[in-house]
């Protein structure tokens, strides 16, 4: 269900929205404004500066020693994993209760579904209602809805066979695009493919069904990439935030690398409201388009999380992660301030990655050849980078000492 706004708590709850049971254990102490049960994902450090920033506290579940956020001067405490990710965050909050707990990656949001009346005694949850969720992580059924709405889907076909894969090359014409109907299966994230052929097709199609999953094998489309983030409470969107990116990686339906702050075209922005509605979804969620050959947007998929990419629209002057936690909290949510055009940030493992990427697959659609991401990568230190932050320098010094580290140890195995 939708987090209770505090004007109206439960019978149960004190007055600053806590569980009793919590709130009478621990009065002495100020509890957490936020836990957060991920820590690795930029996203993590972008809502921790957000919060913090805004003289909140929030408090994160670590799984390593080398995430950045951890050397966050507004990060206000560590908490070390053991085991299962919902068991250990219930452990913490009974001796460090928060007010809200933000999943932020797809594993941890699958754990917290499954558990999800176990975790809101604790607090509120930074997730949309489950039956909102059930379709927004569903690509056939989001398709389906996104049909019925008047809203344009690629042309593609279900495949839950590997030998029918070839057949569904022939019909949609090649290249085509392979991707997970759920992006979280088996406990792995599958990661949209381009396939050449029929027996390219087969081969990806079966690393999905492999881990338990059904493949959508879908037409490639050439135009640019375009996402509409939102948060919506009480059935309305009370912020918009548009961006196109430039760069991505993998370079296929990958994450934003090179992204630039745009207004919000008008068409995809009525197709992301219409579903965003008609779904349910409350809170932050990201609305993913690739125009076609028309220059049509074609819906590619809904995240209903924040996005590794949200730091875009902090830098542009709207702080999407910090309406999201005013949300979840039950808190009033201000007006949504105009954003600036044409910001622009990079993400430098991101351009890395796609240079190696360009070796490897070279010839693909959508990889660029290895001498044009190589000039990426090195102009793309004019931008503003991921990670970097005047105000707190310790996490990219962190996530630089990460890498230098991580490209030691693979050097050291390779010689």
């Amino acid at each position: 269900m939708v987090p209770a706004r505090r004007a109206s708590a439960p019978p149960d709850a004190a007055p600053n929205g806590v569980p009793r049971a919590i709130a009478g254990r621990w009065a002495p102490a100020r509890p957490a404004d936020a836990l957060l049960l991920d820590a690795g994902p930029r996203q993590a450090l972008v809502l921790v500066r957000s919060i913090g920033r805004s003289g909140r506290r929030a408090e994160v579940l670590l799984a390593e020693g080398t995430e950045p956020v951890r050397a966050s001067r507004f990060t206000a405490a560590c908490h070390p994993p053991a085991g299962d990710v919902v068991e250990r965050a219930i452990e913490v909050l009974r001796d460090h209760p928060a007010l809200v707990l933000h999943p932020l990656l797809d594993a941890t949001i699958e754990a917290v579904r499954a558990r999800r009346g176990d975790l809101t005694a604790h607090g509120a949850i930074a997730l949309a209602p489950e039956d909102a969720l059930a379709v927004a992580v569903d690509k056939t059924a989001t398709l389906a809805l996104a049909r019925r709405l008047g809203v344009a889907v690629p042309a593609g076909v279900v495949v839950r066979d590997p030998a029918d894969a070839p057949a569904a090359v022939a019909a949609l014409g090649p290249p085509v695009v392979v991707k997970p109907a759920r992006s979280w299966t088996g406990g792995d994230r599958h990661i949209p493919v381009a396939a050449r052929d029929g027996e390219d097709a087969r081969r990806a199609v079966d690393r999905i069904t492999a881990a338990g999953g059904v493949a959508l094998v879908q037409e490639w489309l050439p135009g640019r990439r375009e996402a509409i983030s939102l948060v919506r409470c009480d059935g309305r969107p009370r912020a918009v935030f548009a961006q196109v990116a430039h760069r991505m990686a993998p370079s296929l339906g990958g994450s934003s690398v090179l992204r630039e702050s745009i207004a919000p075209p008008a068409d995809a922005l009525a197709a992301a409201d219409a579903l965003t509605a008609a779904i349910g979804l409350e809170g932050y969620s990201e609305v993913e388009f690739r125009r076609d050959r028309r220059g049509r947007p074609v819906l590619m998929e809904i995240n209903p999380r924040l996005s590794a990419s949200v730091e875009l629209a902090v830098r542009a002057g709207l702080d999407m992660p910090l309406l999201h936690h005013l949300w979840a909290a039950g808190e009033p949510l201000p007006a949504a301030p105009r954003y600036r055009l044409g910001t622009r940030m990079r993400w430098l493992g991101g351009d890395v990655s796609r240079l190696a990427e360009s070796v490897r697959r070279r010839g693909r659609p959508d990889v660029p050849r290895p001498g044009r991401a190589a000039r990426d990568l090195l102009t793309g230190f004019a931008h503003p980078q991921d990670y970097l932050a005047r105000d707190d320098p310790g996490p990219a010094l962190r996530a630089l000492a990460g890498k230098a580290a991580d490209y030691a140890r693979r050097s050291g195995a390779l010689t």
